[in-house]
């Protein structure tokens, strides 16, 4: 070889590496530029009544949060979990929304959770969810919320009636028995449904159902379904309802704060017991039982 030749070998090989060099950075950048891309969402999933044997469908959203509005990511995949096992993958609509059909064999409270599907445009946190699996013939207890919670002598805002409240009003503690007692009920008696006051439907945010969720979680509540409803009696009645027409008509009793709450479930034929404190007590209806604490609350069920 002679020594031009050497040197066009030795350019050649220069060339090469330098190549490989740029096209590896290139390659750096767009990968770290793709990741810098991804949206950043935040997945919500909703609780789901069920029975044993039978098809229920399940409910994510996937949003994204700019400024004060959210806007649904569409075209998504979804994963969705009972425990460590796959159920199924679904794609977010226009609105954000995804659903999943999914049949539990047994009976019991199950934990589901939603995940963003690896190569998506977007990241998100995954979301978990109970899917309640019940018998009709164990009866149903409806809990609001705000009985759960200690009522402060002279609160600066209302008691929590809302999982937005009880997320934000520094994390009210527990009131008092009142997880023991209910931890009784449900081990012997009773189903329970959490009720919670607030927006609901496509255009809404279910952050806030997650949030009285860890609420209950983090002090020890017994698993039941969270149930979201639009302030008011009206809606409410509507839930009652529409459980009522799905076959749930074990809803036999409550225990609540508000006067509303009373007057809907003994407009039902249920049983009622109301903690004192509650707003308008001089208003309750008679057939209501009003009761000081959550160990009164065990003797009145």
């Amino acid at each position: 070889m002679t020594n031009e030749e050497s040197k066009t070998k030795n350019a050649d090989l220069k060339f090469a590496l330098f190549a490989f060099c740029i096209l590896n950075c290139s390659l750096g950048v767009s990968e770290t530029v793709l990741a810098a891309a991804k949206l950043s969402g935040t997945l919500t999933i909703r609780d789901a009544l069920a029975m044993p044997g039978r098809p229920v469908r399940i409910e994510a959203r996937l949003v994204h949060s700019a400024l004060f509005a959210q806007t649904g990511l569409g075209g998504e995949q979804l994963e969705f979990f009972a425990g460590e096992r796959r159920i199924g993958q679904a794609m977010t609509g226009g609105d954000g929304r995804a659903f999943l059909e999914w049949t539990p064999r047994m009976r019991g409270n199950h934990a589901v959770t939603v995940k963003v599907a690896p190569g998506q445009r977007v990241e998100s946190v995954p979301a978990s969810a109970i899917v309640a699996c019940w018998e009709r013939r164990r009866p149903i207890l409806l809990v609001e919320i705000g009985a759960l919670a200690e009522e402060t002598k002279s609160p600066v805002v209302p008691l929590p009636r809302s999982p937005a409240s009880v997320g934000r009003q520094e994390d009210p503690e527990p009131a008092r028995d009142a997880v023991a007692v209910l931890k009784q009920l449900s081990q012997f008696f009773y189903n329970v449904i959490y009720l919670s006051h607030g927006e609901t439907g496509p255009g809404s945010s279910m952050g806030d159902t997650g949030d009285v969720r860890e609420w209950l979680r983090r002090h020890e509540f017994p698993p039941g379904l969270s149930l979201t409803v639009k302030a008011g009696r009206t809606a409410l009645e509507e839930k009652l309802d529409e459980l009522k027409a799905e076959g749930w008509d074990n809803v036999q009793a409550g225990v609540g704060r508000t006067v509303e709450f009373a007057e809907v479930l003994l407009a039902h034929r249920m049983k009622v017991v109301i903690l004192e404190g509650a707003n308008q007590l001089d208003k309750l209806p008679k057939k209501a039982q009003a009761v000081k604490d959550w160990k009164e609350v065990r003797k009145k069920l």
